[in-house]
C-alpha cells in the first residue's frame, strides 16, 4: 500500500496548497517518518494541534485494521482493508481509499471531513481558535483510472542549461523568484515546463519589453442527472508532483497547445500590437473543439469514441471570453493574459453501464492520475515527473450561472437595493435581440429580498462582530447572538392563514408578509465553516437586476411558495405551481403558452397528469384543510385550519437553518449523549441539530416557542429519522417488517404513541413542500416536482401516503397488504380480478416492482415452472415482522400458520424487473426464483427469525440480459452468491480460480443455476 498524509493548518482560504508526503511501499512506519501527524491521530485526533489529515491508500488487499504507532515509536504497517469495507476487481482500474480526518477547534465551526452535494472539501479544514475541540471522520473507496500524461517530464530529463537560462530572464525581467514554488505557489521548473514541454503558454518580454504570460484555455462544465437534479462535474482536491495539495473547485480543463513552429515569433510578439491572440480562432494554438476532446480524454480518460457515444454539447452555453493583466496566484509577479472557451457537456444517458467509470448514476467520487504518480513504487518520492498529479472528481449541483464561490463579510451600505418585481417568465432577451440560455433564464427565476433584510443582515452582522470578541452563550453562541431579542410577528402570520385561500391575497402579498419569521435571513448565512459572517447579497455577473444569489434562501422561499399553491388548488394553485408567475406576480396559465418557462412540455405534462386530488387529500390528511358541506346547495368547500397551517409555516421557517454550520449547536455536558454526540461535540446533522434545540432551548427558535404543544410535538416529529425507505414501500421491494418496523418503533419509543395519523401526513406534507422547493428558482413553479422528477414515481409516492398514515394504528403487515390490493386494483391497463391463492401476494409484489412491464410479468408468472413459481409463492410471501401474517386466503398456508424467517429484501430487485429489454419475462422471474432459492441455502428458515429481514444486493446484474449472465457462465465464470455479514449478501461475477480460493477460506457462497433460462433456441 501507498500512503500518504496530507496536513492542513486550520483557517486555510480553501484554494492555498498544502504539502502532502507519499511513502513507498508496504512496510513499518516509524514515529519520526511520519512527524507529529500519525502520534495525532493517537491522541484523538491532535487535541493539542488543529490541524486536518487526510490518509490515502492505494490497491489495499488486508483485511486489517490501519495500523497506529505502538509505545516503542517503531508504528504497525498501515494497510486500507477496512476502510475499503470489500475489495472490488476493475481489471486495470486501481481503488482508492481515502480517510480525511478532521480535528475541530471551536463551538462555532463545524467541519465536514468529506465532500457532499452541497460543497467540498476547501470548506472542512477550517475553524476558530477557541480552547475546546471537536472531531469527525469520514472514509471511502474509490476507483482510480489511470489517464494519458501530458506530457508529464522526470526533473532530472529537463534541459538544465535551458532552465537556467529561462531563470535569469524572468529575473532580469524584475520578478523576485524566491517567492516562486514556497508557501503554495508554483516554482520555475513548473512555469518552464508549461512553456516549452506542455506548450500551453508562451512569456512575451523575455528579451525586452512587456513581460507577459499568455495562455488559452479550454473549460469543460460536464453535466449529469442524477436523482432528478443537474450535476456539474469538479476536481475538488489535486495532488502535485512537488508534494502540493490544491484543495478547491474547478472543472476539466486544458491549456490549448500553441504550435511549436511559431515559438520565436510569439516570444518577441506585443499583445498590444497583435490582437489575434484575443480572437476567438486564433491561428496560433490548436482549435479549441479539438482541445475539448483532448482535455476530456487526458484529465477523464475518456476516449473520442466514447465522447461521441456518450456526451451531447449544449450550444446555448457556450462563451468565449478573455481577463488581461490578470495578476497570477501561481507566479506572483507575473501578470497573464487568459483567453477561455467555456463548453458544456450532458452525459445523456446517466444510467448507461458505460458511464459508471464516472461515478454514475449515484454521483460517486472517483480518482485520475495523470503521469507515474508513483503508485508503482520506482520513482523516489522528491523526483514525481513534473506535470503528474491526482485528481479527486466530485459530482456537486450546479449553481446558478455567476453565483461567486467565496462568501465574504459585508455591511449595508454594499447591499444590493432589492427590486420589486420577479423575473419574467418568459425567456428574457439579451440587449442585442438574441435570447439568453435556458441556465440563466433559471438564474433570473428568483425572489427579490425584502426592503427590510439589508437592515436586518447588517445588524446580525455587527453583532457577529462583538460575538467574535466575546465568549458566546452555548450551545450555539452565533445562533444566540443574532436571535437575541427577535420575536416572530405572530398576527402577521395568522393573517397569512385566514386569507391564503381569498383569490385577492396575492403571491407578492403573501411573499412579503414572509417577513414575519425571523429565522429566514439566517438562510443568507454560508453553508459552509469557513466564515462567521453571513453571505454578501451580490449581483449576478450576467444579470444587473442586483437580485439575490443565496440559493437556501431561495430553496426555503420555493418551499412557501409551494404550500400557498398547494393550498389553492381550487383557485390557481396548479397553474403557478407548474408554470411559475410573470412580471406582475401572476400565475401563468395553461392557454398562456408564450409565457410559460423552459421546458413547455415537461410542464404541461405535468399540469395535465399530476394527481392533484392527491395532493389535496393529503393536506385533508394532515388537517392543514377541512371539507365541510355548504349550508345551502350541494357539495362541499374548504375551509382553513389556521392553527395547523400556522404551524407548518412555522417548521417550514426553521427546518434548514442548521444547514448554515456556523449556527451548529454543540451538545451541553446536561444533555449528553444526544443522538451518538457527546459532551462538546458539534451537531453536524442538521436535523439532529434543529431536534436537540426543539428538546433543550426551544427559546433560540422564535417561531417554533410560541406554538402550543400540540403543536410542538407535531413540528418535532417531522425532525425525527423514520428509517423509512419510500421506495421500497412503493415498488414493494421490501418486506413488510423491512419497511415499516422501525417506523413503528419511532412512534412508540421516541414519541410515546402520540403521534397520530394527521401527524404522519404532516410529516409528508412537510417531506413533499421541502423537495417542491428543492430548485432555487421560486418564481418559475415547483421545478424539482414539474421537470425534474419523474412524474409516475411522484404519482405513486402521492397514492401511497394514505397507506403510510395507516401504520399509526394497523400492523406493518395489514398496511403493506391494503396497499398492494390498491395498487391491482388501479394498475392500468388491468392485470384482471383481484388474485387470490397461494400466489396472490407474489403476484402483486411483482405488479409493484415490474411497474410499467406489470402486465408482462403477471401473464408470465403463471407459465413459469411449478418448482420456480412455489419459490416465490413462499418468499414474497414472508413479512420479517414477529407474529404476522398476510390474510389466509393470499399466501401459503403453512407460511401463513408459521411465520418464519429471515425475509428476504432483494435490493434492485425492481431494477431487474425493469430491465426487460428483449427478454422473456419468464426467464427473469426463474432468474429472481434462483436467488431467493440460493439466499435461502445460505439462511436456512428459523422461526425465531421471523422478526429478521436479510438484504440481498443484485447491482451486478440489475441491468444485463439473461444472455449475458448465461455468457459468463459459458466463459468459465459463474455467478455466486456471497454472504459478507448477517445482515447482508451480494451477487458477484467470480473466476473459478477465485471460486476455488473462497471455499478454501470457508467463505459462505452459493452458486446461481443459470442452466435452464436462456433465452436462446
Amino acid at each position: 500500500a501507498h500512503t500518504g498524509i496530507i496536513s492542513a493548518p486550520h483557517a486555510r482560504p480553501p484554494a492555498e496548497r498544502i504539502n502532502w508526503r507519499l511513502v513507498n511501499g508496504r512496510r513499518r512506519l516509524p514515529r519520526a517518518a511520519m512527524g507529529a501527524q500519525i502520534s495525532c491521530v493517537q491522541t484523538e485526533w491532535c487535541r493539542a494541534t488543529p490541524t486536518a489529515e487526510v490518509i490515502l491508500a492505494v490497491d489495499g488487499q488486508s483485511s486489517n485494521t490501519p495500523g497506529l504507532p505502538n509505545d516503542d515509536g517503531q508504528g504497525d504497517e498501515l494497510v486500507p482493508g477496512d476502510l475499503v469495507g470489500h475489495q472490488v476487481s476493475t481489471g486495470s482500474v486501481q481503488r482508492l481509499v481515502i480517510m480525511e480526518r478532521v480535528c475541530r477547534k471551536g463551538s462555532g465551526s463545524s467541519v465536514n471531513g468529506c465532500s457532499t452535494a452541497e460543497g467540498s472539501i476547501g470548506a472542512s479544514a477550517r475553524g476558530s481558535s477557541a480552547s475546546t475541540g471537536s472531531r469527525s471522520r469520514a472514509c471511502r473507496a474509490m476507483a482510480v483510472l489511470q489517464v494519458a500524461s501530458a506530457l508529464a517530464v522526470p526533473p532530472e530529463r529537463v534541459d538544465k542549461s535551458r532552465l537556467a537560462a529561462f531563470s535569469d530572464a524572468l529575473e532580469n525581467a524584475g520578478l523576485d523568484l524566491e517567492r516562486w514554488g514556497v508557501n503554495g505557489t508554483k516554482s520555475v521548473e513548473h512555469l518552464f515546463w508549461e512553456a516549452y514541454q506542455q506548450r500551453g503558454c508562451f512569456i512575451t518580454g523575455l528579451s525586452g519589453g512587456l513581460l507577459k504570460r499568455v495562455t488559452r484555455l479550454v473549460k469543460i462544465r460536464l453535466t449529469a442527472e442524477i436523482f432528478g437534479v443537474t450535476h456539474t462535474l469538479f476536481s475538488r482536491m489535486q495532488f502535485m508532483h512537488d508534494g502540493q495539495t490544491i484543495e478547491r473547485r474547478q472543472v476539466p480543463l486544458r491549456r490549448l497547445a500553441w504550435k511549436a513552429s511559431l515559438e520565436s515569433e510569439l516570444c518577441t510578439a506585443s499583445p498590444e500590437v497583435d490582437q489575434m491572440w484575443f480572437e476567438e480562432a486564433c491561428p496560433y494554438t490548436q482549435d479549441w473543439r479539438t482541445g475539448c476532446q483532448k482535455a476530456l480524454e487526458e484529465r477523464l480518460g475518456l476516449s473520442s469514441l466514447w465522447q461521441k457515444a456518450h456526451l451531447a454539447e449544449d450550444p446555448s452555453l457556450y462563451s468565449y471570453t478573455t481577463e488581461d493583466n490578470v495578476v497570477s496566484d501561481g507566479y506572483p509577479g507575473l501578470n497573464t493574459l487568459y483567453c477561455i472557451h467555456e463548453v458544456t457537456f450532458r452525459v445523456v444517458d446517466p444510467e448507461h453501464p458505460a458511464v459508471g467509470l464516472i461515478g454514475l448514476p449515484q454521483g460517486q467520487e472517483f480518482a485520475t492520475t495523470e503521469g507515474d504518480f508513483n503508485f508503482n513504487g520506482t520513482i523516489a518520492e522528491d523526483s514525481l515527473p513534473i506535470g503528474s498529479q491526482l485528481n479527486i472528481w466530485t459530482w456537486d449541483r450546479v449553481p446558478a450561472k455567476g453565483t461567486p464561490g467565496t462568501p465574504r463579510r459585508f455591511s449595508s451600505g454594499d447591499l444590493p437595493l432589492p427590486i420589486s418585481e420577479p423575473a419574467i417568465a418568459q425567456r428574457p432577451m439579451r440587449r442585442n435581440g438574441s435570447s439568453v440560455s435556458q441556465e440563466e433564464e433559471r438564474a433570473i427565476m428568483r425572489v427579490p429580498l425584502s426592503s427590510t433584510t439589508p437592515q436586518a443582515m447588517a445588524k446580525m452582522q455587527a453583532r457577529l462582530v462583538d460575538l467574535d470578541q466575546n465568549s458566546g452563550i452555548p450551545p450555539a453562541p452565533a445562533l444566540h447572538a443574532v436571535m437575541k431579542g427577535m420575536q416572530t410577528n405572530w398576527e402577521k402570520v395568522k393573517s397569512i392563514a385566514r386569507n391564503i385561500l381569498d383569490p385577492k391575497y396575492t403571491l407578492e402579498k403573501y411573499n412579503q408578509d414572509l417577513s414575519a419569521f425571523p429565522e429566514l435571513n439566517l438562510y443568507l448565512f454560508p453553508e459552509s465553516s469557513g466564515d462567521a459572517g453571513p453571505v454578501a447579497v451580490t449581483k449576478t455577473s450576467s444579470m444587473s437586476s442586483g437580485r439575490t444569489i443565496g440559493d437556501e434562501y431561495q430553496r426555503t422561499v420555493g418551499c412557501f411558495f409551494a404550500i400557498y399553491w398547494l393550498m389553492r388548488l381550487q383557485a390557481d394553485g396548479k397553474e403557478g405551481f407548474s408554470f411559475g408567475v410573470d412580471a406582475k406576480w401572476a400565475p401563468i396559465g395553461f392557454e398562456e403558452t408564450e409565457k410559460q418557462p423552459y421546458p413547455k412540455d415537461k410542464r404541461v405534462k405535468f399540469y395535465q397528469e399530476g394527481k392533484w386530488d392527491h395532493f389535496k387529500q393529503l393536506f385533508i390528511d394532515a388537517g392543514l384543510l377541512k371539507e365541510e358541506r355548504r349550508l345551502f346547495g350541494r357539495g362541499s368547500v374548504l375551509k382553513v385550519n389556521e392553527k395547523r397551517l400556522v404551524s407548518l409555516l412555522a417548521l417550514t421557517a426553521i427546518h434548514d437553518i442548521m444547514k448554515m454550520a456556523v449556527l451548529l449547536p454543540e451538545v451541553q455536558q446536561k444533555d449528553a449523549p444526544y443522538h451518538g454526540y457527546a459532551a462538546g461535540d458539534t451537531i453536524s446533522d442538521h436535523d439532529h441539530a434543529l431536534s436537540y434545540l426543539m428538546d433543550h432551548y426551544p427559546d433560540l427558535l422564535p417561531s417554533f416557542r410560541d406554538l402550543d404543544p400540540e403543536e410542538k410535538r407535531a413540528v418535532h416529529f417531522t425532525q425525527c429519522n423514520l428509517c423509512f425507505n419510500h421506495g421500497w414501500f412503493v415498488q414493494a421491494e421490501a418486506p413488510p417488517g423491512a419497511v415499516f418496523t422501525k417506523f413503528r418503533d419511532t412512534l412508540i419509543r421516541d414519541h410515546k404513541s402520540q403521534v397520530g395519523k394527521q401527524d404522519v401526513a404532516l410529516y409528508f406534507v412537510h417531506w413533499l413542500t421541502d423537495l417542491a422547493g428543492a430548485e432555487p428558482t421560486p418564481l418559475g413553479g415547483c421545478e424539482k416536482f414539474v421537470v425534474k422528477f419523474p412524474l409516475e414515481v411522484l404519482n405513486s409516492f402521492l397514492r401511497s401516503f394514505e397507506y403510510v398514515q395507516k401504520i399509526t394504528e394497523h400492523t406493518e403487515t395489514e398496511v403493506m397488504e391494503e396497499y398492494l390490493k390498491v395498487r391491482w386494483v388501479e394498475h392500468v391497463p388491468s392485470p384482471g380480478p383481484l388474485p387470490t391463492g397461494d400466489s396472490a401476494i407474489a403476484k402483486m409484489r411483482i405488479l409493484c416492482m415490474a411497474q410499467t412491464k406489470a402486465c408482462h410479468y403477471v401473464r408470465a408468472f403463471n407459465e413459469l415452472p411449478e418448482e420456480d413459481r412455489e419459490v416465490l409463492n413462499v418468499e414474497l410471501a414472508r413479512t420479517g415482522t414477529l407474529c404476522q401474517s398476510y390474510s389466509h386466503d393470499l399466501v401459503p398456508h403453512d407460511v401463513h400458520v408459521s411465520p418464519a424467517g429471515p425475509a428476504f429484501l432483494v435490493y434492485y430487485g425492481p431494477a431487474f424487473l425493469q430491465n426487460l429489454g428483449s427478454d422473456d419475462p419468464k426467464t427473469r422471474l426463474s432468474v429472481l426464483a434462483e436467488v431467493y432459492r440460493r439466499a435461502r441455502e445460505l439462511w436456512a428458515t428459523n422461526v425465531a427469525k421471523a422478526a429478521t429481514n436479510v438484504i440481498i444486493r443484485v447491482d451486478m446484474i440489475k441491468s444485463l440480459t439473461v444472455d449475458q449472465m448465461v455468457e459468463a457462465t459459458v466463459k468459465g465464470d459463474v455467478w455466486l452468491m456471497m454472504k459478507h455479514n448477517e445482515s447482508e449478501a451480494f451477487i458477484e461475477r467470480c473466476s473459478k480460480r477465485k471460486l476455488n480460493k473462497l471455499i478454501a477460506s470457508g467463505q459462505h457462497i452459493q452458486i446461481l443455476d443459470l442452466s435452464g433460462v436462456s433465452t436462446e433456441e
